[in-house]
């Protein structure tokens, strides 16, 4: 296949263009500069695993420090994680939200992905992670999160 001069400068620009964007657009939605501290997840059948300790044992993060979760999904199925109290289980979700107006983060399948919260004083105390895919929750995947 062969390019004109004109489509190669139209096709650079382009490019250029877009990586500007890009970056741009990058550097705006990082809201927080500096983590405190970084918490990596695991997500399988059916259970939630900081790293370093047990399928479900208790998630505990500093409270007044920006937080970053990772979430890895190495399960067959897709997962979520629901942050809160008192389960619904007809509705699946919490009736009380830990984190609104964020409500949950669902992966695919081998995905991972990254929230980053600052959680405050008022929040202090234990609070919940759950999966609320259709029998997930059922099945044992929850586990105490706790901010402290």
């Amino acid at each position: 296949m062969q390019f004109t001069r004109r489509q190669l400068f139209k096709s650079a620009g382009a490019t250029a263009l877009t990586g500007i964007i890009g970056s741009q657009i990058s550097h705006r939605a990082s809201a927080h500069v500096d983590i405190d501290t970084e918490i990596v997840i695991t997500m399988g059948e059916f259970f939630f695993q900081q790293e370093g300790k047990g399928q479900n044992e208790a998630i505990r993060v500093p409270a007044n420090k920006v937080v970053r979760l990772v979430f890895k999904n190495v399960g067959a199925v897709v997962h979520d994680a629901h942050f809160g109290l008192e389960p619904d289980l007809a509705d699946r979700k919490y009736n009380k939200n830990l984190s609104a107006p964020f409500d949950m983060l669902e992966l695919p399948v081998g995905a991972e992905a990254w929230v980053t919260f600052t959680f405050t004083d008022e929040q202090k105390g234990e609070w919940e992670i759950g999966c609320f895919q259709a029998g997930h929750y059922e099945a044992g995947m929850k586990a105490p999160f706790i901010i402290e």
